[in-house]
């Protein structure tokens, strides 16, 4: 017969919202523990006390404490590039040519290009000067468009590449906003997040407000 702890493991880890709120101390878990009764006796097949609940999450949220003590990322320089367009095309020898052709005319005036290659689609995000360009120079009509939308891009030190989940901390500040994300592009020490135009000020702001250097001054910024 299953026990009370482990039934409390399987719904906490399995729900993104309690994982979430129960790892960064944001639940009241006597509430949780009153909430998810019912589930765990549904799991378990007998009955559960709310203070034997509550006693298995205290307990789980006190082993936990010390892998959640992440290195605090800190970020030097954030900056946002507007007036973009995104566009999607299979993969396709005829389709590299094209958009290298596309590559080296937007590099001639020194203009923002950058093309993100996957197994089955390529998509190449230029400014929005050059989008009737760029759709003229393909032999296949776009897959996806998107219009408006700019980039927030971040830059952290080498030393930020060794903490785990980097990325994932920057992106969940802006899934916790109900941002949607259009593209993310990246290299070793830098990240482009890409969103709708109206979302960047949001974005920018709930990456600052997190990540910044403020108490030593971010004079990048």
């Amino acid at each position: 017969m299953k026990k009370i702890s482990d039934a409390v493991h399987e719904i906490i880890d399995e729900n993104p919202l309690l994982n979430f709120g129960f790892h960064h101390h944001l639940l009241n878990l006597s509430q949780v523990a009153r909430f998810i009764r019912p589930l765990i006796e549904a799991r378990t097949h007998k009955e559960a006390s709310d203070s034997a609940v509550l006693m298995s999450l205290s307990r789980m949220q006190t082993k936990l404490i010390p892998k959640e003590r992440l290195e605090e990322i800190r970020i030097d320089k954030i900056n946002i590039h507007s007036g973009l367009c995104s566009l999607t095309v299979f993969k396709t020898r005829e389709v590299h040519g094209e958009l290298n052709r596309l590559f080296a005319k937007v590099q001639q005036r020194n203009g923002f290009i950058t093309i993100t290659e996957g197994i089955n689609e390529i998509t190449a995000i230029v400014e929005d000067v050059d989008f009737d360009g760029a759709v003229g120079l393909l032999s296949e009509k776009p897959r996806h468009v998107y219009r408006n939308i700019a980039s927030v891009g971040v830059k952290f030190s080498d030393h930020v590449l060794a903490n785990p989940g980097v990325l994932y901390r920057l992106l969940q500040q802006v899934a916790l906003q109900n941002i949607n994300v259009i593209e993310i592009a990246s290299t070793a020490t830098e990240f482009n997040i890409y969103v709708r135009e109206r979302d960047v000020r949001l974005t920018f702001d709930s990456i600052y407000r997190r990540f910044s250097k403020r108490a030593g001054g971010l004079s990048d910024i």
